[in-house]
C-alpha cells in the first residue's frame, strides 16, 4: 500500500474520533483534505484502505517542542530527525518554541527557522515567536509572519534568551492585545526557584526528589497568579505553559469562570510520573517546573477530565546523555528531556485504558483545543470535512515497550524517562495532509514534505 501516490483515499472500517462522539464509518480523503464521513458505497478511483478494528484520530498538534535547530546545539535534535520521531508518535503538526540560535525574535530569526524546517521536516509545523525585553516592538511583525504565540520565561532563562521581567511582560501583553495575540509563560517565581536550587546544591542534598522542594509549588502558583492578574487588567490572552500543580489548576479554573482569557497546558510527564522517579532516573528525568507528588499527579487528572487543562504539550527538548551528567551534581545539571514519540501512547495507556478518558476528550486536548487556541483551526485539529487530512490510525490494544535507542530522534538514549515503559495503544500509521508519512515502524514520507502553517484566524 502506497498512499503517497494516491490523491483520493478511503479509510474504511475504522472508528472515527469526532469532537463530540465516535462514529463507525469511512473517512474520505481528496487532495489532502477530509472530504467526507460516510457509510455509503462510493464509486470512482479511490484507493480503499481497510482499517477495520482501528481508531482514526486527528493528528496530534504538539504545542511545546524544542528542536534546537537552527543552532550549534542541533546535535541534540534537528528538524530532519525530530520530525520523523514526531510522525512515529502521531504528531502531525509541531508547534516549535523560539529558543533557536538566533531565536525567533525578529524577521531574520523567523525566516531562518522557517527555511530550515521547510527543508527538513517530514510533518507540518507552526512557530512560536519570542518574548524577551528586546523584541517587544517586533511582536506585531511576528504576528504578520504568522507566529501563533509568544513565549516568555518568568523564571531565569539563559543569556541568549533572557527572563521577561514584569514590566516587559505587561508591555508585551499590551502589544499582543492589539491583534488578539497569545502570550505563553513559563510560570515560576525566578528568585525563589533559583534560591532553592542553589541551596540544595550548597548543602549537597542527596535526594533528587527534593527538586520539588527546591522549586516549590507555591513559587509556581505565585507566578501563575501574577501572570493572570497582568492578563486580566490588560485584556490579553494568556497560556500557562507546562502547568504542574493542582493548586494552580484550581486557581485557573476559577479565573476562567471569571472570564479571564487564560488557557492551560500541561505535559505528559506530569500526568505519568511523580517526583520519586528522580531517585531512579536522576538528572535524566530532571525538568522545570519539577515533577511533583503522586497525590498531585492524581489531582491533575481531575482537571483533565473537567476541562480546566486545555492542551497537552510534550516539552520535547533532548540533551545528550553526557550533557545530563556533565556537572557531576544533580542540582547543576540541565533540565529537560526528549520523548515526544511516547506522548500519545502514554496518554492512551494512563488516560483511556486506566482512567476511562473518552477518546473524543483525548483528541481535544492533543489536537482540537491546541488548534483553536493557537489559531490553526479549522485547517488543523479535527477530522471534520474541510480540515487537512492529518489522520492517525491507532491500535488501542497493541502492547509495546518504549526503547529510546530505537527512536527516530537524533538523540538516542536508554536512560530517558520513558525508557522501558509498557504502553497499551500504538500509532500504526500517520498521514499528513493525506500523505502516508509513518507506517508500522517505518518512515515512508519525504524530507521537506512538511509545510509551514501560519496562524489562520483570530481566537475561536
Amino acid at each position: 500500500m502506497t498512499l503517497s501516490t494516491c490523491k483520493k483515499t478511503i479509510l474504511k472500517g475504522g472508528t472515527i474520533v469526532l469532537p463530540d462522539r465516535l462514529v463507525g464509518a469511512s473517512l474520505v480523503i481528496e487532495n489532502g483534505i477530509i472530504k467526507g464521513i460516510t457509510n455509503a458505497k462510493i464509486g470512482g478511483d479511490y484507493e480503499i484502505v481497510d482499517v477495520t478494528g482501528k481508531v482514526l484520530m486527528p493528528g496530534v498538534i504538539d504545542s511545546h517542542v524544542h528542536m534546537w535547530d537552527p543552532s550549534p546545539l542541533n546535535y541534540r535534535e534537528d528538524w530532519y530527525h525530530g520530525s520523523q520521531a514526531a510522525a512515529a508518535g502521531g504528531i502531525t503538526t509541531i508547534v516549535e518554541m523560539p529558543l533557536s540560535v538566533p531565536p525567533v525574535t525578529d524577521r531574520h530569526g523567523f525566516e531562518l527557522k522557517k527555511e530550515v524546517a521547510s527543508k527538513d521536516s517530514f510533518v507540518d509545523f507552526a512557530l512560536w515567536g519570542g518574548l524577551i525585553p528586546s523584541c517587544i516592538d517586533k511582536l506585531e511583525e511576528l504576528n504578520d509572519l504568522g507566529c501563533v504565540a509568544y513565549k516568555g520565561f518568568m523564571s531565569f532563562a539563559n543569556p541568549d534568551y533572557p527572563q521577561i521581567t514584569d514590566g516587559y511582560l505587561v508591555k508585551g501583553m499590551r502589544e499582543v492585545a492589539k491583534f488578539d495575540g497569545l502570550i505563553g509563560v513559563h510560570a515560576e517565581n525566578a528568585e525563589v526557584a533559583d534560591f532553592g536550587s542553589k541551596h540544595m546544591s550548597d548543602i549537597n542534598c542527596k535526594d533528587e526528589s527534593m527538586h520539588d522542594e527546591a522549586r516549590p509549588w507555591w513559587a509556581e502558583l505565585e507566578a501563575i497568579q501574577r501572570a493572570v492578574l497582568f492578563s486580566k487588567v490588560n485584556n490579553s490572552r494568556l497560556l500557562i505553559c507546562h502547568m504542574t500543580i493542582a493548586e494552580g489548576a484550581e486557581y485557573l479554573k476559577k479565573a476562567k469562570m471569571e472570564g479571564v482569557k487564560v488557557s492551560v497546558e500541561t505535559c505528559p510527564h506530569y500526568l505519568l510520573f511523580d517526583k520519586n522517579i528522580l531517585r531512579d532516573k536522576k538528572s535524566y528525568a530532571k525538568c522545570n517546573p519539577p515533577l511533583r507528588s503522586r497525590e498531585n499527579v492524581e489531582k491533575l487528572w481531575d482537571y483533565i477530565f473537567d476541562g480546566t487543562i486545555d492542551i497537552i504539550g510534550s516539552d520535547h527538548g533532548p540533551y545528550s546523555d553526557e550533557e545530563k551528567v556533565k556537572e557531576g551534581s544533580f542540582w547543576n545539571e540541565y533540565s529537560g528531556f526528549g520523548g515526544f514519540d511516547a506522548m500519545l501512547s502514554g496518554l492512551i495507556t494512563e488516560g483511556v485504558h486506566k482512567r476511562g478518558l473518552p477518546l473524543s476528550h483525548l483528541s481535544k486536548i492533543t489536537s482540537e483545543n491546541t488548534a483553536r487556541i493557537m489559531g490553526l483551526y479549522p485547517k488543523k485539529g479535527s477530522l471534520l470535512p474541510g480540515s487537512d487530512a492529518d489522520v492517525l490510525v491507532v491500535d488501542l490494544n497493541e502492547e509495546w515497550i518504549y526503547d529510546g535507542m530505537k527512536s527516530f530522534s537524533k538523540t538516542k538514549s536508554n536512560k530517558g524517562i520513558y525508557q522501558d515503559m509498557k504502553f497499551k495503544g500504538k500509532v500504526e500509521k500517520t498521514l499528513v495532509r493525506g500523505e502516508l508519512v509513518y507506517d508500522n515502524g517505518m518512515i515512508v514520507g519525504k524530507q521537506g514534505y512538511g509545510q509551514y502553517v501560519p496562524k489562520q484566524n483570530q481566537h475561536s
